[in-house]
Parts: structure tokens; C-alpha cells; sequence
């Protein structure tokens, strides 16, 4: 199950069926929609409870983890997502409002859920993509730690054809153990 996560600013909590407006607002807003290729356009708060649903069945399974983003006054700012890719390795993914970029919000939630899945010690190494013109992103995965792997090509839903995005990856070094004598 995905653990509620807390930091200075942020609670990261898992998604609930009371959370499809808030993240249908978030996956549709233009700037966001563009860079992510499984999120049909226009999404509705339907697709948003279907999104949900597939997201606990994977959870139950140990394959996704998902937290919704919530400030201090506790709104939905943004979403984040480990999504097991094969054994050892997860793809990340993220987005926020708008409205709260620049902020260090993104760096302080992508924090959090680094250090989670350093010490659950399930996954070694971690993917990310971003648009490739998405100087935000792509600052904050090397400011995280990620190493740029290069462009490909995928098919975006939204947009209906293949756009460029930049793979990233990140090795995990889980903490030492210490032994106990």
C-alpha cells in the first residue's frame, strides 16, 4: 500500500476516489497534458476514477505506488508515481498546477518519494521522461540526481502522434545496514 509521506511543506497521500476533479484539473491543463503520453484528452473526472481504480489494483499487487500532492492548506497541487517497469527498476512520474511551479514544491515531493523507495529497498534504479523542451523538469531530475539517457520518441494520446521526450535515469543506494553483534 502507498504510505502517506510528509515534508516541510507537502502531505503526499495516496489517491482517493475524492480526488477526480482535482486530478482531472491537473491532467488537463494544457501545460501538463502535453508532455505526458497515456492521458487521453479531453480527461474527465471518469477517467480520472478509472485511473484510480487501475492504480489500487497494481497497489494491491506491489507494482504502483501514487500519491496525490497537498499544500499546507490542504488542496491537490500536483501527483507522483512510481510505476514498476520490470524487477528492480520503476518509471517516475509527476505533475503539478501551474500555478505552483518555481515554487520547490516538485523538488521537495520528488524528495520524499526518492528517499521512500531508497529504503524499501525494492527498486535499484529509477526511469524518468520529460518533455525535451521542458527546461523545469529536466533541471530538477539532474538536480535529483538523474543521469540523462538520451531522447526517444513516444506516442502521446493527447496529442494523437509521437513527440520527443528525454529518458533519465537514477541508481538507488539503499542505506547500510548495520549489523548488531
Amino acid at each position: 500500500m502507498t504510505p502517506a509521506l510528509l515534508t516541510p511543506r507537502l502531505l503526499l497521500r495516496p489517491l482517493e476516489h475524492e480526488d477526480c476533479l482535482a486530478l482531472a484539473d491537473l491532467l488537463n491543463r494544457p501545460e501538463v497534458a502535453r508532455g505526458l503520453c497515456t492521458i487521453p484528452k479531453p480527461f474527465t473526472p471518469l477517467h480520472a476514477s478509472a485511473m484510480i481504480l487501475m492504480i489500487r489494483a497494481a497497489e494491491t499487487r506491489g507494482l504502483e505506488f501514487v500519491w496525490a500532492v497537498e499544500n499546507s492548506e490542504g488542496d491537490v497541487v500536483g501527483q507522483i508515481g512510481l510505476r514498476e517497469l520490470r524487477p528492480g527498476c520503476a518509471q517516475l512520474g509527476y505533475a503539478f498546477l501551474p500555478e505552483f511551479w518555481g515554487q520547490g514544491l516538485g523538488s521537495e515531493a520528488l524528495e520524499a518519494v526518492l528517499d521512500w523507495a531508497t529504503r524499501q529497498a525494492r527498486f535499484t534504479t529509477i526511469e524518468a521522461e520529460t518533455h525535451h523542451d521542458n527546461p523545469a523538469s529536466l533541471h530538477l531530475l539532474e538536480k535529483l540526481g538523474f543521469v540523462d539517457m538520451g531522447p526517444i520518441q513516444r506516442f502521446s494520446l493527447a496529442q494523437q502522434g509521437q513527440i520527443p521526450l528525454m529518458v533519465f535515469q537514477k541508481s538507488l543506494t539503499p542505506p547500510l545496514q548495520l549489523a548488531v553483534a
